[in-house]
């Protein structure tokens, strides 16, 4: 063939149908005039990247829908149907996924030690692959965990509502702010604190967990002082843990780790003491890097208790690991089995120092059983 506008309309097919992405789809469209009359303008098997995919648990039945508001953001937390979108602006905002209502929040820029001069207001005076990778780091790593403390959507938030943010900025700061503050107020400690890997809401409370596993309250009311409420449970230090459910993990040579098996503690608060518990009984958990909640079996049709499903917590940015994403399943605690959860995914980019990982078979197996970024859990909200 002596030139490439005359490849057969078939063979281009069968080439955009190894596609995965979108906008690499609109690439070879946008070659010469032949293509594009021989390409469909919208892929049969390829959504574009203004839609996202809605799986149900209860029926086990993906819905793709346009979505647009989270074109291009990063989605770090989800509370009471409410996302915490975050943008490379740097803008962070409240995102309803049925209404599509939208709350802005603070900016990134509220933070201290931010850097808005050098690469925001000074960008032009920069290298434009180092700005614009620079901005995306911000957005996807600034912060690692956003939670609500009550439904934005009612009056009583805009009185006393709470939004906390876990960051992983350099300071690895906890901070907060109420509904209509225009900044973050950052809790500081009197001396070197802990890193943090874990915050939740319950009863009225924000309870941390920080990489000693350790468990303190916030005193939102003077944002200086952490009450520390439990030394951590007896579980092995490889553990893994989110909300007190720890993880067993194990190396894989094709997939770098995998969970094994679960055990969940129970802090009793008033004795600062865990109780092993032998499963959930009725209730269903969730476990993600962006939220972690329980609900009740009774509640739902077609759903079972003593169950817990996880998805990969595993979000390394900028980093080419074959493996992230991959580790989502559903534990059932009266087996002890894990099995697939069935969730729609797509593939990661080749990595790209093959030679650094162990097997050939982290190279060579079907890689569209990776989901990145990990899938998020969304309740509903109307």
């Amino acid at each position: 063939m002596s030139r490439w506008s005359e490849l057969p309309p078939e063979l281009l097919q069968t080439i955009t149908q190894k596609q995965t992405n979108y906008i690499d789809y609109l690439s070879i469209r946008a070659v010469c005039k032949s293509w594009r009359s021989a390409i469909p303008r919208r892929p049969h098997d390829l959504l574009p990247p203004n839609h996202r995919g809605f799986y149900n648990l209860s029926n086990g039945k993906t819905y793709f829908l346009e979505f647009p508001q989270a074109y291009d953001k990063r989605c770090c937390g989800c509370s009471h149907g409410w996302l915490v979108m975050v943008e490379d602006t740097p803008a962070i905002f409240l995102l309803n996924p049925l209404t599509k209502a939208r709350i802005e929040l603070p900016s990134l820029s509220a933070f201290p030690n931010f850097p808005t001069e050098v690469v925001y207001q000074n960008s032009r005076n920069l290298n434009e692959h180092f700005n614009r990778n620079t901005k995306l780091h911000i957005r996807e790593t600034y912060i690692r965990k956003a939670i609500i403390s009550e439904d934005p959507s009612g009056c009583q938030f805009h009185g006393r509502g709470y939004i906390i943010y876990h960051t992983v900025n350099d300071n690895e700061n906890l901070a907060l702010c109420r509904s209509g503050d225009i900044s973050w107020s950052t809790i500081h400690e009197m001396s070197p604190g802990p890193h943090y890997k874990d915050i939740m809401f319950h009863a009225g409370k924000f309870y941390v967990v920080d990489d000693k596993d350790r468990v303190s309250i916030c005193n939102t009311d003077n944002p200086s002082s952490m009450i520390q409420v439990a030394d951590p449970p007896p579980v092995p230090q490889k553990w893994a843990t989110s909300n007190g459910i720890w993880a067993e993990l194990w190396n894989s040579l094709d997939y770098g780790y995998q969970t094994r098996r679960f055990i969940i503690y129970k802090l009793d608060v008033s004795k600062s003491i865990w109780l092993e518990l032998d499963g959930l009984d009725d209730t269903i958990f969730f476990l993600g890097w962006n939220c972690s909640h329980s609900i009740s079996a009774l509640d739902y049709k077609n759903c079972k208790g003593n169950f817990i499903y996880f998805t990969d917590d595993n979000f390394m940015v900028c980093c080419d690991f074959p493996w992230e994403g991959h580790d989502f399943g559903i534990f059932d605690f009266d087996d002890g089995i894990i099995r697939p959860m069935g969730l729609p995914s797509y593939p990661i980019k080749l990595p790209r120092f093959p030679t650094i990982y162990r097997s050939k078979r982290s190279l060579g197996r079907d890689r569209s059983f990776f989901i990145l970024p990990p899938p998020v859990w969304v309740t509903i909200s109307p």
